[in-house]
Formats: C-alpha cells, structure tokens, sequence
C-alpha cells in the first residue's frame, strides 16, 4: 500500500464524497485502510472549517418519494389554473413558469 501525501489525501477524500460510494466501499476500490481514511478525512474536515469556507457538493437531482396519491401542486396563471401531481419534478415546473414568462 501507498504511502500518500496530505494533497494526495486531501484529493481523496473529496473523491470519495463526489462517488456516492459508502467508505468502505470507496476504501475497498481505492486498496485504503478504511481507519487511516476516516482519520485524513477528519483532518481536512478541520482544516476546511478553520478556513472559514465549506465544500459545496452538487448532487443530481434525486424525485422526491411519492407520499399519498391524489396530491397535487396548483399554479394559478392568467390563462388557468395548471395542475400537476404532487411527485412532479421541479425542473419540469421551472420550465413551464419559463415558458408562460416568455
């Protein structure tokens, strides 16, 4: 196993929070002992938080669960009232506020 450097460890843990991957599972596919990931990754969490800035991570959009059938969102516009079921994507919305904009 590597040896590797604080960049190296620093570059591995915001690949691991990029994957989507558990961190064992990460830890597993990258040949990482999983105790001295936890203790770099712990370190670059401080270290982010003593720079007074936070790491955003931009995830896809995941469709909220549908909670009970029947439920839907209204948008009331001057040409009617449009209605959507509840489990709609909000990009689906935007694009239509977009498309009555224009």
């Amino acid at each position: 196993m590597a040896k590797h450097t604080p960049q190296q460890w620093q570059e591995l843990v915001k690949l691991q929070q990029k994957s989507e991957l558990s961190v064992t599972d990460f830890c597993r596919e990258h040949t990482i002992v999983p105790k001295s990931f936890y203790y770099h990754q712990s370190k670059a969490l401080k270290t982010e938080a003593t720079s007074g800035f936070s790491q955003a991570i931009i995830k896809p959009d995941i469709p909220a669960p549908i909670t009970q059938k029947g439920q839907t969102i209204t948008l009331a516009t001057s040409i009617g009232d449009l209605v959507f079921p509840a489990q709609i994507s909000t990009k689906i919305i935007i694009d239509v506020i977009k498309g009555l904009q224009s």
